[in-house]
């Protein structure tokens, strides 16, 4: 009896170890050996494999949030049970499509084209997009004509994620309502007397509405002359300031400082409307910004300098330690990717994969678990594959260096790997049984 329960408490200790401690600990490092793009700004395989765990996931748990109806029953400010959901698609089916660009220029990147790995999932996304019961949030703000209103955030994500499945299948069922949201929010942006839309009522982001401009002009790329412009009356507003936070319609002016967690969004976009403008304006960022110390690299939430908390938190920052913001760092991967910073790209990317613990699903330990497990379980990993699927610059000259962030995870996982390994070798040698020989005759 001894002798089974040291066995069932061995692979009660190997199988969780194997998991949670060994895996992440090797494939993290073979990532970080092998994937140069996980290290600079070039294409990332590891970008692929979670793309292709995430294809896995997705439709069914679309399905099932659907058919479940909860959507309609949610309070509006519950931000992750509402936003989040059609969000995440949104965040998946842009990251596919950027995916699939990058695998057409180089096979090598995967077995199968994003495309195909992801049918399934494109159309599980556009599902949710489209489902009326997950735009209830909206019409709570804006009532049943939300689709005529200002409304840009939630325009944005549906103009950008047709688009998107547009491009992706080649389909063209959407295509008569793409077009009648870009027009309505391109016209809409035109009357704005400083060309800022409300998210909500009262409530104006400029980053969103980067965001919409920009999506405007994947979906009807005629109009490139128009975002261009579009995009530069915004940042008129601000007299060559990195956008804030927040800002008025009505006089064009910023509401609150320049935020991380915004930044980080408008980067993602602001480079395709004006690359000029934009590089002249992540130079600014990276001034204000960017932090690195012994042990971290990283975006702040608020600006170096500033009469803002070191420590906070809020649903669009998330945990600000020592001024570094979760959220800005972890949407503000792509902004150095897109402008070809290798070694932050590289540096943010080591971070990213060695704190995200890898599991053998493919899924991702942490972002799991600060995601809405309820209504949004996915959300943070297709906000970091969305990260990871921008790209640009030119080809890096070396590898970024590891911060002490990653040489701490992997050294506790490596020490824990071996203790623990060493723990479950000693229990089953407790558990053999015990050979007793006779004497050997005189």
């Amino acid at each position: 009896m001894k002798k089974l329960v040291l066995r069932t408490l061995a692979l009660l200790i190997l199988i969780p170890t194997l998991a949670f401690v060994v895996f992440p600990f090797a494939k993290t490092s073979w990532y970080l050996l092998t994937d140069r793009g996980l290290r600079s700004a070039v294409p990332s395989t590891f970008a692929f494999n979670l793309h292709a765990s995430l294809s896995r996931r997705l439709p069914g748990y679309v399905d099932r949030r659907i058919a479940s109806g909860i959507a309609e029953s949610v309070r509006s400010n519950q931000i992750t049970a509402t936003e989040s959901p059609v969000y995440g698609a949104f965040f998946y089916l842009l990251a596919t499509e950027n995916l699939q660009a990058q695998w057409e220029k180089d096979p090598s990147l995967a077995k199968r084209p994003p495309k195909e790995t992801g049918k399934n999932a494109i159309e599980a996304c556009a599902r949710i997009i489209l489902d009326p019961g997950h735009a209830s949030w909206v019409k709570n703000y804006w009532g049943d004509d939300y689709l005529d209103d200002p409304n840009c955030f939630y325009r944005m994500l549906v103009i950008g994620s047709l688009a998107a499945h547009h491009h992706l299948t080649g389909k063209t069922e959407h295509l008569p309502f793409l077009k009648q949201l870009t027009d309505d929010l391109a016209a809409d942006i035109d009357a704005s007397a400083h060309g800022l839309v409300d998210d909500y009522p009262g409530q104006c982001f400029p980053a969103d509405v980067v965001a919409g401009i920009a999506m405007i002009k994947r979906a009807d790329t005629s109009r490139s002359a128009w975002a261009k412009h579009a995009f530069q009356r915004v940042m008129a507003n601000f007299a060559g300031d990195l956008p804030p936070y927040m800002a008025t319609i009505e006089s064009g002016e910023a509401w609150g400082p320049s935020r991380g967690c915004t930044n980080g969004f408008f980067f993602s976009y602001a480079r395709d409307l004006d690359p000029v403008a934009a590089d002249a304006l992540y130079q600014k960022l990276v001034s204000d910004f960017w932090q690195v110390d012994s042990l971290a690299a990283g975006w702040r939430e608020f600006s170096r300098g500033s009469k803002q908390p070191d420590f906070y938190i809020d649903a669009d920052s998330g945990p600000v330690i020592w001024g570094f913001g979760t959220g800005a760092t972890g949407l503000g991967i792509g902004s150095t990717r897109l402008h070809g910073d290798h070694e932050k790209a590289g540096m943010l990317g080591a971070e990213m994969i060695a704190g995200s613990i890898p599991l053998p699903d493919g899924s991702l330990l942490l972002p799991r678990l600060v995601s809405d497990v309820e209504h949004a379980p996915h959300f943070a990993e297709t906000a970091i594959l969305h990260q990871l699927s921008l790209n640009g610059g030119s080809e890096p000259v070396k590898r970024s260096p590891l911060t002490g962030i990653v040489w701490l995870i992997l050294g506790f996982e490596f020490i824990f790997s071996v203790l623990l390994l060493r723990l479950v070798r000693w229990l089953f040698k407790k558990a053999r049984p015990k050979l007793i020989c006779p004497p050997l005759p005189a």
